[in-house]
């Protein structure tokens, strides 16, 4: 599983959750990786596209924050030294 699709499950259960009707949820991201081997990731970019009723700033600062924080196991397996951003628009 990846570090977007971990995000965008977890977007969709808090909002679920918070009374939320979410109609669309795109997630793009963009990474940048260590020149020389090992290429691991050094930063990684996530924009979450939402569009419903009820998401507010509040809801998703929240959201985002339990996921990074607490749920996603993914971001819990990687590397402590990844640079994760994290924005969103809402529509």
């Amino acid at each position: 599983m990846s570090l977007a699709a971990c995000l965008a499950i977890d977007v969709v259960a808090f909002l679920k959750k918070m009374k939320a009707d979410i109609t669309s949820l795109r997630i793009d991201y963009s990474g940048e990786r260590n020149p020389v081997p090992p290429q691991y990731y050094k930063a990684v970019d996530l924009k979450i596209t939402i569009s419903g009723t009820n998401i507010t700033p509040k809801k998703m600062d929240r959201v985002i924050a339990l996921s990074q924080d607490k749920y996603c196991s993914v971001r819990h397996s990687l590397r402590s030294d990844l640079e994760v951003k994290i924005h969103y628009e809402i529509q």
